[in-house]
């Protein structure tokens, strides 16, 4: 109850009353008033008035009264979310987390972290600054896994309609294994909705999930260096990056946000930057293959000084530290020496530091450097490509104890940390590895920490809750986050959709380890990694590779997806559910390139390609074991298809030397060949039947040949492939830059299907074209159809609305369908948030699609259906 009468106190906030007699009488009575008000709009919201109840709150909102203002903000906002207005209780609930009444406070970020991200409509239709500054605040509780996919394809829905933001949402929705929520993401409503026929997630595998606060482009090339500044630039704290291109950028830390135009110094790529202060400024060192050191000031974006110079080849390492009370710059590179700056002046302090003689060309030169602090002296970390660590004592200039053997073959990069206490580096290796050292003992520390593939390791070092924490990361794209202690990943995430990781910096904000990856593509991303190392969702294992081949396959009476990747790994799915169904097999020795299905006497067979293999194999799929001999060639096997004639069933292959066979897949036996007529390697083949009799169609960079599979003899004459097409910018090309190639743009699909009665043959091309042509009368079919603004890497045939449907997918990540008779677009675009490497047609409408290292299936929705929301029954 409030005072009533004469009393001259009231609530100053919720349980605490003070004296209004000492304020001045306006603040007084509007403390009165705005109470008043939040308690009437209370009584009217329990009555069941809840426009009145609103009407009040929002007069109270507008009150300069805290934390009656921020009391008010809270309860408008409950109220507008309990009706769906989550957008407008959002923008007070975050004015009211800024609030000074700490319940409040800590009330109102729980209601953040829940409604925004469990709200469908928020998802797909809030302004994206204002849902990304949300994130933090969904780190538990209900919110955890909308916030999560949010995050997974932020860098896709940049720019992007509503329609694509929605698809994007409910798919990463599936990818983390959350149906409901997917279907609530597909029910909201968009303006200017999209075409039918569209696909529609059923499932999918998340092996690319763990997304980044932010992503962001800038440098046209990779992003070689990282670094984050001590102190803020113009109020906001920045992250430094440097780019191959030679420039060296600023961004703001929390929007990503570039700060003021890059910095221009260098004659060559930045290989290394390291952020220190001097004298309360922000300041940057840059380094590179120009062997110069410039020092930047970071609020004006211009030199300290002039470049410093003394290397006599690249620079490979900067780092900063303070030595006898002084800022210094400490670089490295393949001069073999080490060199200390003063800052201040630029000067050098003390003699280039070097190793002492040794053998090989390797021997001494700095691939990458870091410094810390051992027994209270200031130390510089060295590592060279002949894989040995040093420890330098910065105010002595000398080197200390013996280097560290770590057995690498060279070392990618170091990060000082303490492990259990104790002073400790690890070392990220060329061969997938990264390894733990003491720095007192220089014996190793714990496990290894192992990467899926045996890529070169950059590694960065951060302070979590819970200790120090090492994070990696690869030119797969993926960081990850350890515990160095016991060896164990704690969280990982997805950086590099378009480029695998160059470069790693870390720190912490609010307490929360923040890190952020630089790519091969000119990003930079920001990841917020949850600590805890809680899974989030429930997302289906998969590949450790992009997916490069993928069929459709019944196996005792159940549909089975089949997906290969470049990492040598081989899945069976159930199409309907997703379910694992088992390895098919499992002694790969190379990526499959292809591959294609068959049943060989009742008994479903794989028949596969792998590149450099003179062979191609044939497998059960049920439980992978060998259906026969290898098919033996004498070169690479480039292609393969399969067909049924006479009730037998065949495999046709190409080779890299030009030469087709027919195979009997029961026997192993060649039927025919080895055919000539290519004069390039055979790089697609197919079948169709053309007259009544079953050929075989293969095609190289020059022309596209048919085969009788029964007598295999040449079907009619061949067709000629045209050479590339003009590029969309060839107008601005110099007419002198002409291209020596001899040859087409390589063929990197093909498929056949009947149009209106004829057989016909469609011709994907790395150019980005797909050529048509009537295989029975050896015309084109309408002019060569621009699918795709990058390489064509996958097509399919598949119908769709009742037409025969040409289905192609690119390297942007995005799937199209394609009318063959009329050669036009048939429902919208299916955007996907990585590279597309494979398709297959399934039934009922199904398409299976792998993209980047997952595998997805998705069914056409008719706008019949649309309303639905939620996926169809199987």
């Amino acid at each position: 109850m409030r005072p009533v009468g004469e009393d001259p106190r009231a609530w100053a906030r919720p349980a605490e009353l003070v004296d209004l007699s000492g304020l001045p009488p306006r603040v007084a009575q509007e403390m009165v008033e705005v109470a008043a008000a939040i308690d009437a709009a209370d009584r009217a919201r329990q009555e069941g008035d809840r426009a009145e109840a609103e009407r009040l709150l929002h007069g109270a909102v507008t009150s300069e009264i805290d934390p009656y203002r921020q009391l008010a903000e809270e309860r408008l906002g409950g109220l507008l979310s309990e009706d769906g207005r989550t957008e407008e209780a959002v923008a007070l609930w975050l004015r009211a987390v800024e609030g000074p009444d700490p319940a409040l406070r800590q009330a109102v970020t729980v209601l953040l972290g829940y409604y925004a991200f469990t709200d469908a409509g928020f998802l797909v239709n809030a302004d994206p600054a204002t849902a990304l500054a949300l994130l933090p605040h969904a780190g538990s509780g209900f919110g955890r896994v909308g916030a999560a996919v949010y995050e997974a394809s932020a860098h896709r829905r940049l720019g992007a309609g509503p329609a694509v933001r929605r698809r994007l949402l409910a798919l990463d929705a599936v990818r983390y294994g959350d149906g409901e929520l997917a279907a609530r993401i597909e029910a909201v409503p968009v303006p200017d909705e999209e075409g039918f026929p569209r696909r529609r997630a059923e499932w999918a595998s998340g092996a690319q999930l763990g997304g980044c606060r932010w992503s962001v482009a800038g440098h046209p090339g990779a992003v070689s260096a990282l670094a984050v500044g001590p102190v803020a630039v113009g109020g906001r704290a920045v992250a430094v990056s440097g780019g191959n291109e030679g420039t060296v950028r600023l961004w703001d830390l929390a929007t990503g946000e570039p700060v003021g135009e890059p910095m221009a110094g260098h004659t060559g790529p930045v290989h290394a930057v390291a952020a220190a202060e001097l004298d309360g400024r922000a300041v940057a060192v840059s380094a590179g293959t120009d062997g110069t050191v410039q020092v930047w000031d970071l609020t004006t974006r211009r030199p300290l000084h002039p470049p410093l110079t003394g290397h006599t080849d690249w620079v490979t390492a900067v780092a900063t530290a303070t030595v006898q009370g002084r800022p210094v710059a400490v670089t490295g590179g393949d001069d073999q020496s080490v060199r200390v700056w003063d800052l201040a002046t630029g000067k050098p302090v003390g003699k280039p530091l070097r190793a002492g003689a040794g053998s090989g060309a390797d021997r001494g030169r700095l691939a990458t450097m870091t410094t810390t602090v051992l027994d209270r002296r200031p130390v510089a970390l060295t590592a060279d490509f002949a894989g040995a660590v040093r420890v330098w004592d910065l105010a002595k200039g000398r080197q200390l104890r013996q280097p560290i053997a770590t057995g690498a073959r060279s070392v990618q990069a170091l990060a000082a940390l303490a492990v259990d206490g104790r002073p400790a580096v690890a070392v990220g290796g060329s061969a997938g590895t990264t390894t733990l050292w003491d720095l007192a003992t220089g014996r190793r520390l714990g496990e290894r920490l192992v990467a899926r593939r045996d890529w070169p390791q950059t590694v960065a070092a951060v302070h979590t809750g819970a200790g120090a924490a090492v994070v990696t990361a690869d030119e797969s794209g993926m960081a990850r986050l350890w515990d160095p202690a016991a060896g164990r990943q704690l969280a990982q995430a997805f950086a590099g959709p378009h480029g695998g990781a160059q470069s790693l910096a870390a720190t912490v904000v609010d307490g929360r380890p923040v890190v952020l990856v630089g790519t091969s593509d000119g990003r930079v991303h920001r990841w917020d990694p949850d600590v805890k190392g809680r899974s989030v969702g429930d997302p289906l294992p998969g590949h450790g590779d992009d997916v490069s081949a993928a069929a459709v396959i019944e196996v005792d009476g159940t549909a089975l997806v089949l997906s290969t990747a470049r990492d040598g790994s081989a899945r069976l799915w159930d199409l309907a559910t997703g379910a694992a169904a088992g390895t098919p097999f499992d002694d790969l020795r190379e990526p499959v390139e292809a591959l294609t299905t068959a049943v060989v006497e009742g008994r479903p067979v794989v028949v596969t390609v792998e590149p450099l293999r003179k062979e191609a194999r044939r497998w059960h799929p049920a439980d992978g074991s060998r259906a026969g001999a290898p098919l033996l060639h004498y070169s690479s096997v480039g292609a393969v298809a399969t067909a049924v004639l006479d009730g037998r069933a065949l495999a046709v292959t190409g080779d890299t030397a030009g030469l087709v066979r027919i195979w009997d897949l029961a026997t192993g036996e060649v039927l025919h060949g080895p055919l000539a007529g290519h004069q390039e390697g055979v790089t697609a083949v197919a079948t169709a039947v053309v007259d009544g009799r079953p050929v075989a169609v293969t095609a190289d960079e020059e022309t596209v040949r048919v085969w009788d599979l029964a007598s295999g003899t040449p079907v009619g004459e061949p067709i000629a492939l045209p050479d590339a097409a003009p590029s969309r910018d060839a107008e601005d090309a110099d007419e002198d830059d002409e291209d020596d190639d001899p040859y087409g743009p390589e063929v990197t699909a093909m498929a056949t299907a009947v149009v209106d009665g004829r057989p016909v043959v469609a011709v994907g091309r790395e150019d980005g074209l797909v050529l048509v042509w009537d295989l029975t009368t050896r015309a084109p079919v309408g002019a060569p159809l621009r699918v795709a603004d990058d390489s064509l890497d996958a097509m399919t045939v598949a119908p769709v609305a009742g037409r025969a449907a040409l289905v192609t997918g690119d390297r942007d990540g995005t799937v199209r369908a394609w009318d063959l008779a009329a050669l036009t677009p048939i429902g919208p675009d299916l955007v996907l948030p990585l590279p597309v490497g494979a398709l297959a047609a399934a039934p009922q409408g199904r398409l299976v699609v792998g993209f980047g290292w997952e595998i997805a299936v998705f069914r056409l929705v008719e706008a019949a259906d649309a309303s639905a929301g939620a996926p169809a029954d199987a």
